[in-house]
This record gives C-alpha cells, structure tokens and sequence, in this order.
C-alpha cells in the first residue's frame, strides 16, 4: 500500500489570533509494562503506539516511575489488560476478544486515555475516504492510524462523498451507477447495501448527524442545490434551505440543533449555519473569501474547513473558533479537513496523500500514500 509514517515537527505550528489552542495540556507518561503471552509483545507495542498517537499520553516502556502504569497479557490475540493509578490501585481491568489482535489494542488503548484524560481516544475509529487507482475511483476504509486499508466498492460508476456513521459501522456514499448521483448506504459489518435516496439530478455529500438517526445533505431536483435533511430510510425528507444560489457539503453541530453548510451566495463558497428546522441561515465571518468542505468538532466549539484567499489559490486547513469568531490556518497545503472523536485531531488531504494533524501542536503524520490521487476523508466518531 506504500504506507509510511513520518512526524514532520511542529512547522505548521498554530499560529495568531491570540488562540490559545492546546495551551496547558501536558503530556502524560504513562509505563507500559512487558505483557506475557504469545502476542504480548505485538500487544505491548501496538499499545504504545496508540497511547503516543492520542498526543495526551507519552508511553514508556516499564513502570515509569510512581505513575500511571499498564499491564496485560495477550494470547491469539485477546488481551487482558489493567491500568494502575500512581498509588498502584487497579482503575479498571479489561478482557478484550475481537478477532483481531489491532482491534483489541485499540480499544484497551482508548479506554487507557479515557480513564487518564476524561476524553475520547481515536485508535478504535476508522477513516473513510476516495481513492484512485489505474484511473478509477473507489471508496476505502483505514483504521486510524491508515494501517489495514479495505477496498469497500468494487463497480465501474463514480463514487464520491463518504461519510462514516457514528462507531464505523454504517456508510453513506454517492454513486453514479444509476446515471444520477444516488446516496448509498452500507452496512460494513456485512457488505449489505442499499440506494436510500434518488432523486433527479443530484444527491450528494451526504452527512451522518452524531446520534445516528439522520442524513443531512444536497439535493438539486427541485433546481439549484439545497441543503436537506432525511431519515436513514431515506423517508421525512426535509428542506432546510431555499435560495437561488447553491449549496452544498452540509456538516452537524454535535448536539444535532444546527449544520454548517457552503454557499455561493455571495459569488464565493461562504459557510452558512441554519438550524435542523429551517430558517435564515447566519454566514459565519472566517476571513477567507473561498471556504469549502466544513466540518463541526465533536466539543462543538469549532468549525475545521478548507480556506483559500483568491480563485485558484493554494489551499489551507483552517479552524474557525466560534466563541472568538477568529480563525487560524492548521496546515498549509492541505484540504478537506474531517476531525477525529477526539476532537484533537484532523484527517486532511494533503497533495496524493492522507495526512493527520494535531490541532494543539500542529505536527502532522502521513499515514496513507501509494494512490494516484486521495480525496474526501471521513473519520469516524
């Protein structure tokens, strides 16, 4: 798959607005101890692998002092495992019985970063995105980290628009096999899939809301785009917006009230943000005259998008924060921001490349290469 990882420091550094973004969050060390058993040293360093990636733990290997600690055992791939306080007090202790060695660490490793930090951790969530090989297009799902890619579409039509469900585990994707672009959705623990909206002209960029139950997207059989809102089945269709301008690529605010959405209203894409029922969008001020593929962090206090200053210009990841209505730019040359449950951490497209980022110190990885071209991730949540 061409894959590699490489940390590239802290050059794309968030930077003005005086945001104070990721100030104070020290890093945790945190022992990983030698776990017994037949897969334990694949178990112990993939362990610590996941802990380094969260970017609030550090792993060390032994007990790290009087602080926290992490002990287990790992036989065919199952794991036992224990976090231990600094006092040395069990805090939980685990079995863990997928199938799958990685699964089982990457759940063990977000249950060690909830317990420590109180937050969500990223290593059992899953990416979705495009990609092009030997000139077609199709959808592909990554762990996390971009490791154990899986071809998930297989047919000759145009597919675009990904959107991972909450947990990983529903799909929605807009394909052209109909010769309309038809929302799909589909099942990844079984491969069912069905076509649950299709409509004259186009449905795309559909979007999950955070609880599961509803898609929002674009829709354009009554004219010009408009952004809408539907059921899972694809029944209780609701329009959102009314405009003689287009819009497109709609985003939910974690608590399902409002979405985020583009618009060329002003001549430009500008975000807009409307309520789940309906009314008069409000634009947001970001300061970039080209803003494309919104996304809402899981905190709900910021808006990650693809800004540029003029018509074809470079582009840049960039986070808006509601509160200050101030943005910075996360990383240049990079696109199509979607954000980890974490709500630190971001997949961006960055040249033919799947870059993350860290929004707190703006390192970045690149964890998936070897495809002619890559474009709309969506990470799970």
């Amino acid at each position: 798959m061409g894959l590699f990882f490489q940390w590239a420091g802290t050059a794309a550094l968030l930077s003005g607005a005086g945001l104070a973004w990721g100030e104070g969050q020290g890093v945790v060390s945190v022992g990983v101890e030698a776990f017994i058993g037949g897969t334990g040293d694949s178990a112990a360093q993939l362990l610590r692998d996941d802990l380094d990636r969260s970017g609030a733990l550090r792993a060390r290997e032994g007990e790290a002092g009087s602080g926290w600690r992490v002990r287990g055992s790992s036989s065919a791939g199952r794991i036992d495992g224990a976090l231990l306080d600094g006092q040395g007090a069990v805090v939980f202790n685990n079995h863990y019985a997928e199938p799958d060695l990685r699964d089982n660490v990457h759940a063990f490793a977000d249950d060690v970063v909830t317990a420590i930090t109180q937050g969500r951790g990223l290593a059992a969530s899953k990416l979705a995105f495009v990609g092009r090989r030997g000139g077609k297009w199709q959808i592909y799902v990554a762990d996390s980290d971009g490791q154990r890619i899986q071809q998930v579409t297989s047919d000759g039509a145009l597919k675009g628009a990904p959107s991972l469900g909450p947990g990983g585990i529903l799909l929605a994707y807009t394909s052209w096999q109909s010769g309309y672009g038809d929302v799909v959705l589909k099942d990844l623990r079984d491969g069912g899939e069905r076509v649950v909206l299709s409509a004259p002209g186009t449905n795309s960029g559909a979007a999950f809301s955070l609880d599961g139950t509803r898609l929002a997207l674009a829709m354009s059989y009554q004219g010009n785009a408009e952004i809408y809102v539907a059921s899972l089945s694809g029944s209780r269709v609701r329009r959102l917006t009314e405009a003689r301008s287009v819009e497109f690529s709609p985003a939910w605010a974690p608590e399902g009230d409002r979405l985020v959405f583009c618009s060329d209203a002003g001549g430009a894409p500008q975000l807009y943000v409307v309520a789940r029922r309906g009314g008069a969008p409000e634009r947001l001020a970001t300061g970039y005259r080209y803003n494309t593929s919104p996304e809402w962090s899981a905190d709900g206090v910021h808006i990650a998008f693809t800004g540029r200053q003029a018509a074809g210009g470079g582009p840049a990841v960039v986070v808006h924060d509601l509160p200050s209505g101030q943005s910075r730019v996360l990383l240049a040359r990079a696109e199509e921001p979607t954000w980890a449950p974490d709500g630190r951490h971001l997949a961006a497209v960055r040249g033919d490349s799947l870059v993350v980022v860290d929004s707190f110190t703006g390192s970045y990885q690149t964890i998936v290469s070897g495809f002619a071209e890559i474009r709309e991730p969506s990470w799970s949540r």
